[in-house]
């Protein structure tokens, strides 16, 4: 009995990988982009029952793909970055690392500007720049995952 090439193949590599269905694969990580709408604090708690989180910006490159997505759909959506607990210290929730070190950032010019005295959480807009706004409303949001790899035993 011949096996299909496919499986043969999968038996050489030894490795699957592959995103969670309904979620996007782009370079080492896994997107999902949410269909529907959450507070910033919602959004995190969603990211978390999907297996990921709330999307962490480390890259020009990877800012541009979700930028692309962003404009595809004709949304903005929330992403893991809140000046909550310092004001203008702007903190990714979940590595908890710095913004100011972490060397990438795409601030739209004049923002973050704290316009309405609430603005603690980002989003980030078609064009791929980013805005500060309120927690409390509602947006898309942006889960993240790493890639995930399968060992095939046998």
């Amino acid at each position: 009995m011949q096996l299909p090439i496919f499986i043969i193949l999968l038996m050489v590599t030894g490795i699957i990988k592959g995103c969670p269905s309904g979620w996007l694969r782009h370079e080492n990580k896994c997107y999902h982009f949410s269909h529907d709408t959450e507070t910033w604090l919602g959004a995190i708690d969603m990211c978390s029952l999907l297996g990921g989180k709330l999307v962490e910006i480390e890259t020009a490159t990877e800012n541009s793909y979700l930028a692309a997505n962003a404009k595809l759909f004709k949304l903005v959506y929330w992403v893991g970055l809140t000046d909550v607990q310092e004001e203008n210290i702007w903190v990714w929730i979940k590595s908890k690392a710095k913004l100011a070190d972490t060397g990438f950032s795409s601030w739209a010019p004049n923002e973050p500007n704290n316009s309405s005295a609430d603005e603690n959480c980002v989003l980030i807009r078609t064009d791929g720049s980013w805005n500060d706004y309120g927690c409390a409303k509602t947006l898309h949001y942006i889960c993240e995952a790493d890639n995930q790899e399968t060992e095939i035993v046998g």
